[in-house]
This record gives C-alpha cells, structure tokens and sequence, in this order.
C-alpha cells in the first residue's frame, strides 16, 4: 500500500491478533559532550524536581551560548527561554519555531536496568503483584530530565531472563535518528538479556512524555517512567509538581492476560470477553476497590499559587477523565506541542497523551480550615475503558495544611459536572502555528482504490493465522488489522536492515509520498490519512469477523501531526470531509472516536521507518499497526554512508547478540514451543 500524494487515504480497522518470549561490549556513542564552565549561564529551571538530586538541583547549562545568551528567572516571563544579548529577533522563546531552531545544551547520560523479582513482589494498589518488570526496581522509572536543546544519552541494560526488550521514547521525533526509536523488528533487534543499547537523541521539543517498552506487552507490567524537557511555556506559573502518570492496572501479568484477548467472544457460551483492568494507579499508588485508602497518591500545596501540572497517560487500555474538585486547569500544552492558554474543569486524556497544565491554587480567604482537602479525580471515559468492576474515580487529593502536617484530610468535596463520553480535547491552538496545504486535486476528487479494502470502514474482530512456531502449529487467533493487514515483526530482521522490496506482507509497509529528488531535504511533501472507526448505522459488508465499537488511540512515531478533522458522526465519502487547514490541532497521538473519523496529515521530512499504532496495549499487540517508511533513499544513504558511527555499529552487534541468544530454545520461556505469540510491539 502506499500514501498517494494529495490524495486522502482511507486507513480501515478491522480486527485483532497475537509474545513472550556471552555479548561482546556495548560501543559509547560518539556525540559531543560540552565541558560545564562554571557560571557560565547555567540554572535551575523553574519546573525542575521537587526535591533535590543526590547531586544537587537540576540545572540547564548552555555554555556554547553564554556570550550571546541570557536566562530570566522570573515566574511572570516563563514564555522567554534564552534571551540574546543584543538581538531580540534570535531569542528562545515559546513563539520559536522548534522545529527550525533549538538552542545548544550539553549531553545528559542516564544509565536504567531493566530487571524482575518474582521473590519479592510490589504493591501498588494494596494487592502484591508478583509480574513487575521494572526500571531500576521502581514504577514509575525514574524521571528523565534535559533542557531544550540537549542531548540525551540513555544506555539501557536488559536484566530480564526471558525477555528481549526494546525502549521507546514516546513522543520525541527522533529527527534523523531513526535507529534511536526503540521499536523491535522495525528500528532494532531486541536487546537480548544481559546487553545493552544507548539511546541518543537531540532534544528539539520541550514538554513533557513518557519512554516505555515497545517490546509486546511489557509496559503494561511496569516498564514505564516520566520524561521532561524543559523550556518556554504559554503561560506563567510559580512552580511545578513532580510528572503525575496515570495508568490503569491488572493483578495478573499482561502476558497471561493475553490469551483473553486472543481468544475472546462474547457471543460464545460461555462468554469469552477480554482482559479488565483492576484498579487505577497515580505514580503508582492506588487504592484496590477502594480498601487501601492510605495508598492513595496525595499531594500538598501553598494557597495563592500558580503549579505546573504534567500530566500522562500511561495506561493499557483506558481513556481517564482528569480534574480537580473546586480547581479550574488551565491547558498550555498537549503531547510535546505548546498551545495557547485554554481553561477548563476537566481533562479528557487518551492512552499515550500529555497535557501541560497550570494549576492556580485557592487564596488563602478560601479555605475554611487548616487543613483541607480536595478530590484528584481520574474518572475512566464512557466507552474507553474495561474494569472488572468500574472503579472509584477519587483517586488523590490535593490538599492545603502547615508545614509540619504530613497526612492528607479526607475531602467532602463535589465533583464538576461534564460529559463522561469519551473524547478528545477540541478547543486547543497551537502556540506556533502551521498552515496545511490542501490537496492539490481538491477534496472532491478523492479515490477509491480496490486495495482500500472497505470504503466505509468498520471496526471489526477478525482472525487471524499465527505462523507454525517450535512444535505449535499454526493457531487461529484474534486480530486487529489496519486494510486486511496486521502486522507482526520479526526480530531477528528489522525493517532498517531490509529497506527494499519484497517486503513481508505481515510487514504492513507503506510508502510515504516524498518531495522530487532534487528538492530535499530543503522542502517536505503533506501526506493526508482518513483514519475510520466504524458505521454502526451502515456497516460495510465485510469478508467475515465482527463489528466492534471501540475507540482507538492513535499515535504516530517520528511526527506531530495536524488534526484536519475530527468528527464523532459517520465517514459517509468525501462530502463528509470538512478540514481545518488553518493552524489546526497538533499533536502525536489522537483518539479515534469509535463511530467516527479523522483526518490528519504530516511532513515527509523525516528519513526513518516509523510506526503508526494503536496505544491500547492489547490493539498494537493484536498487530493494529504500520510502518511509514520515509524517504527511504535518504535512509538507506544515511546508514550506508556511516557503516562505523556508533548508532549503525550498535544496531549490528545488538543483532548479533539477539541472533545468538535466540538461537538457544534453553533461553526461551517455553523451550519446546511458541515464543512469539504477538505483533511483537
């Protein structure tokens, strides 16, 4: 399949599917670190960690630009970055185009093991859980800082016994470092245990996100931290809090979960449903039904103030509600783009999303007592989620109290009034803004092209042949599938080493549109997506499986993209389409409603092979999934050109080692049988 130039497409969801699963050193990356000259405009930026560091405050240092470059610490002029000396046209600020322009930092190494302990299980909700896969023995991993304009350098090392495992950094474009996406079977081999793999990328965004497993279903376990790079912001603000990830949680693995998912139907008898989450978990403190309210996340604050809230989504399968009691949020940025300031009461956050939010805390003539306290509410949308039983939405307080109180009151309060339906945030503008070309043959002239499969696509469960593995045969599974196709990778081969074609079908590549020749990498070319969920009115006739009505959240590696429309009615052909081609939304991941569509578009300005996925765990596992593969000469030139730097030496002996390690069924957690049992991602 391709992406047709200036021609909308039609991406259909149909489906769902099913991985569980000596070295020589790992090579150091060869990017410059700039030496920290003392004094030499460096300081702590105003979002930075609430309590110190072992080493101290976190500080940004720019000493490449400390002759030219300035920092304004007031909490009234946060949209300045780095202001220039004597030119004010070549400031930083929060109307910089990042995409043109970032500032110079230094490097940042981090070091994160990735590990288990079946012996000693965590707690997170009041109910041990036996199945953790961690970073550093903690969930959330621990919080990943740089400034704009760093380089971040995280090397990874693999201490589980079963798994392979391969780190995603959620959000950042990865622009020109297409190895460092942290994809298995599409941008590297898996880091077998006992290896390692650095990570090193140039920060050209700020905000804040979350890096995870894209290895099968292991984020789902645990394999998760927060991820913040400081700079501008729209709005002025005093302090901030520590990143709040919020996630929904299963008493059993996901793996064994898995089998639900593959096998479920509701219409037999019994019923076969899918896997339900169990409790909702706020940096990793809930409360089980209820019974553990001493777990619950807390957090205490200064009346008369102005806090940063980052918020993340860090779920397996649920869309939540945020908000406050009493509190209005005011939005500054959603995913890792700035935009301009927009108040609500509550928050509708899709698998994968992030917001920036500014919260102004009650004047102290507000608050009645001493001590008071208000309800964090993370209420899951209607239609976006699959509890056991629907949980309690009270799942924090935030709360006024004196220096030496420690322990939170119980609120009384009440919650706002909103629609609990799921959805997505529609009324956000982004602070730099982006004008989307039409298509050039004009919205009437879209076509239809047989290997579109459906033409009015519905939401289907299908199945699906898993290939004879070990001394499985081959089993009938359920799947999900982007245009008849799921995708399902192959570690041992990543799609970086294997550009051209024939490609495997379970591949799902698709050829992005990409600028004449001569013209890159100086101009970009729009491709334009209709991403459908299904007709429940009239759905299409379908060769087999079931109509299913879920909402998908969609995210796309390696890009922002414009939302051109987003419609919760029925894709009814072209005269359904009404894009907004001035300054639309903008963002990395959007939620598909389930009886509508979507269209957005993107810039082919990004050499890589990059993922398209749905973010409910279990959909991306089913194989609800592509591969853009971009600007693909300007790849293969890239990786062909460098064969000693660090990132193509590292993709190579990551291989060999993988190579090696699968190679011994002794390794494999069923020695005898099958060790991929899903899309691999």
């Amino acid at each position: 399949m391709f992406l047709q130039t200036y021609i909308i497409n039609i991406i259909t969801f149909f489906g769902f599917q099913p991985s569980f699963p000596l070295f020589r050193g790992p090579y150091e990356p060869e990017s410059p670190q700039i030496p920290i000259v003392p004094g030499a405009l460096s300081f702590v930026p105003p979002g930075a960690a609430e309590n110190e560091t072992a080493h101290g405050p976190f500080k940004c240092h720019y000493p490449a630009m400390a002759a030219e470059y300035t920092y304004d610490p007031s909490p009234n002029n946060r949209g300045v970055w780095l202001k220039h000396r004597t030119d004010a046209s070549k400031d930083f600020t929060i109307h910089t185009d990042y995409e043109v322009r970032a500032p110079i930092g230094i490097e940042r190494k981090y070091f994160l093991t990735v590990g288990e302990d079946t012996k000693h299980p965590v707690n997170w909700d009041g109910i041990d859980f036996p199945y953790a896969k961690l970073f550093d023995k903690s969930f959330p991993g621990p919080w990943i800082q740089a400034c704009w304009g760093d380089i971040v350098n995280i090397t990874v090392k693999n201490n589980l016994s079963k798994n392979g495992t391969a780190i995603h950094m959620h959000g950042i474009r990865q622009f020109g470092s297409t190895l460092m996406d942290g994809v298995p079977g599409i941008t590297q081999c898996p880091i077998a245990p006992g290896d390692t793999f650095s990570y090193v990328f140039n920060t050209t965004q700020y905000g804040s996100t979350w890096y995870h497993s894209h290895y099968s279903l292991q984020y789902s376990d645990g394999l998760l931290g927060p991820m913040t790079i400081h700079g501008p912001t729209s709005a002025n603000f005093d302090s901030a809090l520590d990143p709040i990830l919020i996630s929904d949680h299963n008493h059993r693995s996901a793996f064994m979960d898995y089998y639900q998912e593959q096998f479920a139907n509701p219409a037999a008898d019994p019923p076969r449903v899918p896997p339900k989450q169990t409790s909702i978990l706020i940096n990793g403190q809930g409360s089980y039904a209820g019974s553990f309210p001493k777990n619950r996340y807390h957090k205490k604050v200064k009346p008369g103030k102005r806090y940063i809230l980052r918020l993340i989504n860090a779920s397996t399968d649920s869309t939540f509600i945020f908000s406050i009691d009493g509190h209005n949020l005011t939005v500054i940025g959603n995913d890792l783009v700035p935009v301009e300031p927009y108040t609500t009461n509550h928050i509708y956050i899709g698998i994968g999303q992030r917001y920036h939010v500014v919260l102004e805390t009650l004047s102290k003539k507000h608050i009645s007592r001493s001590k008071e306290g208000y309800w964090i509410r993370t209420e899951p949308a209607e239609g976006c989620h699959n509890f056991e039983t629907f949980p309690d939405d009270r799942q924090g307080i935030l709360w006024y109290g004196g220096d030496d109180d420690d322990r939170p009151p119980v609120p009384t309060t009440t919650a706002w009034s909103y629609n609990s339906t799921c959805s997505d945030m529609l009324d956000l503008v982004p602070v730099v803004p982006w004008t989307i070309e039409p298509p050039a043959t004009g919205l009437t002239a879209v076509k239809y092209h047989s290997n579109h499969a459906l033409l009015e696509a519905s939401v289907t469960i299908d199945t699906w042949f898993l290939r004879a593995e070990g001394n499985d045969a081959a089993a009938t599974v359920n799947v999900w599938q982007f245009l008849n196709d799921t995708v399902f990778v192959n570690y041992t081969e990543p799609t970086v080493n294997h550009l051209d074609p024939p490609y495997d079908p379970n591949a799902v590549i698709y050829l992005a549109e990409e600028p004449p020749v001569g013209s890159r990498p100086q101009t970009s070319t729009w491709n334009y997506m209709i991403l459908i969920g299904g007709n429940l009115d009239n759905p299409s006739p379908v060769s087999g499986g079931r109509l299913v009505p879920v909402a998908h959240p969609i995210h796309l590696h390696g890009h922002d993209f414009a939302i051109l429309q987003y419609s919760e009615f029925p894709y009814d052909g072209p005269e359904s389409l009404d894009l907004l081609l001035d300054n639309p939304r903008r963002r990395d991941a959007v939620l598909l409603p389930s009886n509508g569509f979507i269209v957005i578009a993107f810039k082919t300005d990004n050499p890589g092979v990059w993922t398209l996925h749905c973010h409910i765990a279990w959909h991306a596992s089913g194989g609800l999934a592509l591969q853009d593969l971009e600007l693909k000469e300007v790849l293969a030139a890239q990786i062909a050109q460098v064969p000693t730097t660090f990132a193509k030496r590292q993709l190579d002996r990551t291989c060999a080692n993988w190579e090696r390690w699968y190679a011994d069924p002794r390794n494999h957690w069923n020695p005898n049988g099958r060790f991929q049992d899903d899309s691999g991602i």
